[in-house]
């Protein structure tokens, strides 16, 4: 397996040496006690307090990168307790790395690429995590088991600790919940208050062998919203940081570990590159279907008489912000996870599309369907840029 991709187009390839998110997961198997598909995390500063803790928390706090945090906060808490940085994976985006740290496994093989999949198996688009159709005017209904179109079972299903998953109210118990994190006691929060007494609660409830996943995706939506570099992801920030010092406080009286970090960064795009499908005739001619994927790496469903003549079109189109890539030949590369074609899920050809565009720079692509409301999307990730790949790995918590 090689666990170095291959650059493409002159873009940078991810990395699942060592340092990488896809690490973390495997090192997250091991400590579950399933056998892992990947290398640890290489340095032992990051990789032995995670397989030593008998009482861990993991904290994954939506978009919040190293670039995000050091910008905004430089002097917070959070920023002071890095320990050591990891890289997001490709793309850099909430749905393939959520599936990847409950399944221990990369998207080549979990299948949930990005966050709008065409699902050949139903015929539609679906979004990854509502496990709702796209086009809402269909009345296809939501699927009702994640298992059917996510090939992996969930690393706390077998786990030897009692686990726990602490999640926002209105996904606590949805369908790609109870599938992600199967076996899990699920706890639900409002607010900033009833997250620390969650996660303190179930530290509590889990005795001398436990394993809490926290999720917080309040950050990713302000800076969506209103960018990352706005007084709102600010506030949010001082908000985190807080919420970071009263969890650190209580853990270290419990003697539990807790580890933070994100599952991307971001970048803020100006209105100049956010690029719209119906403003390119000529492309949305040869697409079979609506865009899928996510703004910053779109996956295109080309029709197959303009896909020789697709890459010279996006370029005559885009210039220097966008390189049209066959899906195969990055899937192939190991952009999606280091295995070899052979072994990666049938399904993922078909829901990568026959294009994915590549960002080679700080621009995003999106289309709106009829009835959906148009996007306000200051704030970004899924590409390749620094800015959208560091992510933290910070360390409080557990006493001495």
């Amino acid at each position: 397996m090689n666990t170095v991709a291959e650059p493409i187009a002159g873009l940078m390839p991810p990395r699942y040496d060592g340092s990488s998110l896809l690490n973390l997961a495997a090192t997250l198997a091991t400590m579950h006690g399933t056998a892992p598909a990947y290398p640890l995390l290489s340095d032992a500063a990051l990789r032995e307090p995670l397989l030593q803790s008998r009482r861990l928390v993991l904290w994954l706090i939506d978009g919040l990168g190293v670039e995000p945090l050091q910008q905004l906060a430089p002097r917070s808490a959070l920023a002071s307790a890095i320990a050591g940085e990891l890289e997001a994976i490709f793309p850099s985006s909430t749905a393939p790395t959520l599936t990847m740290l409950a399944t221990g496994r990369s998207p080549a093989v979990h299948a949930a690429p990005e966050w709008f999949l065409w699902l050949e198996e139903l015929g539609a688009i679906y979004r990854a995590l509502p496990l709702d159709a796209r086009d809402a005017a269909g009345a296809r209904p939501p699927i009702a088991d994640a298992a059917s179109v996510y090939p992996l079972p969930a690393l706390t299903a077998a786990s030897r600790r009692r686990s726990f998953a602490v999640l926002p109210e209105a996904i606590c118990e949805s369908t790609y919940s109870r599938y992600a994190y199967a076996g899990a006691t699920l706890l639900g929060f409002r607010d900033a208050a009833s997250f620390v007494e969650a996660v303190i609660g179930a530290v509590d409830a889990g005795g001398d062998s436990s394993y809490v996943f926290a999720y917080v995706d309040a950050f990713d939506a302000t800076a969506h919203e209103f960018g990352v570099a706005s007084r709102q992801a600010l506030a949010m920030v001082r908000t985190l940081d807080v919420v970071f010092e009263q969890l650190a406080a209580a853990l270290a009286a419990r003697g539990a570990l807790l580890a933070v970090t994100a599952d991307h960064g971001f970048l803020d795009v100006p209105p100049e590159r956010r690029f719209r499908l119906d403003d390119f005739g000529d492309i949305a001619a040869c697409l079979e279907r609506p865009l899928t994927g996510g703004p910053r790496a779109p996956l295109l469903h080309v029709r197959p008489q303009h896909r020789d003549d697709f890459p010279a079109l996006v370029h005559r189109a885009f210039g220097d912000h966008f390189v049209a890539v066959p899906s195969g030949e990055i899937a192939a590369a190991g952009w999606f996870g280091p295995e070899p074609l052979e072994a990666q899920d049938a399904r993922l050809r078909s829901r990568l599309g026959s294009h994915v565009l590549l960002p080679r720079s700080d621009a995003y692509f999106i289309d709106v369907l009829p009835g959906e409301r148009t996007p306000t999307l200051i704030g970004m990730h899924g590409g390749r840029a620094r800015a959208e790949t560091r992510v933290p790995l910070i360390f409080a918590g557990r006493a001495p």
